[in-house]
């Protein structure tokens, strides 16, 4: 989601390149504030004050981030670092590199972005969350530093997290971009390697309206001779190795030097099989969705081609038994069965059409139900029919902040996708393809008093809508969704809370 420091101002260039810097600020993250409901809200008077930063939104330039990082003794000069950045994946892909080296024996510290539960998820030492007192002490110590330096909410952030990193010797700092790349507070920090995992159309007021527009952003993270892994598809293969001959550097395009098993049409499959130019790497366990395949894929191309240039090892011996305990919350993730729940943050339109398409073709005994929610600033009318298609209900549901759609931006989304609609106070006849609730807590209720236990839901349209969905079913820390659960006494709490 949103958060560091961009936004390239002035008419939009046709040629790709980025555009000037200015001082405009945008709207900061919407499930942050100081007057939302949970799982929206700060632990303590700390986490509080970082909140109200929000409210400055997101403003373009390094100097504050630069000037954070000076006034801690530039911890970042003591870090290596990989930086990622994307449209969508990139979250799944910063984890997938931190738990690959961890299970390599590294120490890792890993920051990421937006969090679903708690803000103190977003700095992990070793997959595991900053403490939360830690979390409140440093937060509470950086406070004059970011006063001073007049810093937004994200810069904070991603200081505390650089600090972090140094203070526990890490061997490696793993981050994701908060927004776009050539602005956003993570280019302040030397990397060892750049990744680039996907680029779309998302966030079009900052990044520009094109997805030239936007590559150049995010390739603004590339500085001299540092490689780059890359998985942008063959339209914007040319622009990226301009970039890389420009600035010297090495370019890995996944889709040249990668190839990997096809995904049944069912959709399910127990393992599958990675090429790489000088690996090869058997019987790795089913991510879900096909897009984590690419995700793991670079991820691994990224690893074998610096252990060989860097002269070391980087992957775990068993690269298929690290995989099988991957921790991915809020990517494709089942969490509950019986009926099932399976939660992914898909939230623009190339990573819905990816989610709803894996949904739709996995097996299912029952009912499939989408259960949908997203940001009003989120322009996903042109999503195709066919991507809407082959589903029981879109059950539509405003999240509670201000920036989601509300019920009836909710319907007008529906009716452009064909999906005509109803409103849950008038119930559903089994054959209507939309219904929409006038909150999430209603229509939630709904569906644990109407489910069958081999039917299936599919959470989705926004990591707030996934989060505010976790909250109201219970699970009020991210470590409580690390494993599966039965679905049946979590929906019973729900009703007998009602």
């Amino acid at each position: 989601m949103s958060l560091g420091n961009l936004r390239p101002e002035g008419n939009p260039r046709p040629d790709g390149n980025p555009r000037p810097e200015n001082s405009q600020s945008h709207p900061g993250e919407p499930g942050v504030g100081l007057d939302l409901a949970p799982p929206f809200v700060a632990a303590d008077e700390p986490t509080r004050w970082l909140f109200s930063l929000n409210r400055f939104g997101i403003r373009p330039g390094l100097v504050r981030i630069q000037g954070l990082l000076a006034g801690l003794g530039h911890p970042e000069l003591k870090l290596r670092t990989l930086v990622t950045a994307g449209t969508n994946g990139k979250g799944s892909t910063t984890r997938i590199l931190a738990h690959l080296l961890m299970e390599a024996g590294f120490k890792v510290v890993t920051f990421t972005s937006p969090h679903l539960l708690k803000v103190h998820e977003r700095i992990s030492i070793n997959d595991q969350p900053i403490d939360e007192a830690d979390f409140a002490r440093r937060v509470a110590a950086i406070k004059p530093l970011t006063e001073k330096n007049e810093a937004s909410w994200f810069e904070t952030l991603t200081a505390l997290a650089v600090q972090v990193a140094a203070d526990n010797k890490a061997d490696f700092f793993v981050c994701e971009t908060g927004l776009g790349g050539r602005l956003d507070a993570t280019n302040a920090i030397p990397a060892e390697a750049i990744l680039l995992t996907t680029v779309g159309l998302d966030h079009e007021e900052i990044l520009g309206n094109t997805r030239e527009q936007i590559a150049a952003e995010k390739l603004g993270l590339l500085k001299d001779k540092t490689p780059l892994f890359c998985g942008v598809d063959d339209e914007l293969r040319f622009q990226v190795f301009q970039v890389a001959v420009t600035k010297g550097s090495s370019v890995y395009f996944l889709d040249e030097l990668a190839r990997w098993s096809p995904q049944p049409a069912s959709g399910l499959s127990e393992t599958w099989d990675l090429a790489l130019r000088k690996h090869y790497f058997e019987n790795l366990p089913d991510p879900g969705a096909a897009s984590m395949r690419r995700n793991i894929a670079l991820a691994l191309l990224t690893l074998t081609e610096l252990a060989t240039l860097c002269d070391e090892r980087l992957l775990p011996e068993d690269v298929s038994a690290a995989l099988g305990n991957l921790f991915l919350p809020g990517r494709y993730q089942h969490l509950l069965q019986g009926p099932d729940f399976i939660f992914d943050t898909a939230h623009n339109e190339q990573a819905l059409s990816g989610v709803l398409d894996h949904f739709r073709r996995a097996e299912c005994g029952g009912r499939r139900i989408v259960f949908f929610g997203s940001m009003h600033n989120k322009e996903l009318e042109e999503l195709s029919s066919e991507a809407v298609q082959g589903f029981d209900l879109f059950l539509g549901a405003p999240v509670s902040i201000p920036r989601s759609r509300t019920p009836d931006e909710m319907s007008a989304l529906l009716e452009a996708w064909g999906l005509v609609s109803s409103n849950l106070a008038d119930g559903w006849d089994g054959t209507s393809p939309g219904l929409v609730a006038p909150d999430l807590a209603s229509a939630l209720l709904w569906l644990a008093e109407n489910l069958k236990s081999n039917d299936r839901v599919l959470v989705t349209g926004s990591c707030f809508m996934v989060a505010e969905v976790l909250h109201k079913l219970g699970f009020t820390d991210l470590e409580m969704t690390r494993e599966k659960t039965q679905a049946g006494p979590v929906l019973a709490r729900l009703i007998q809370s009602a």
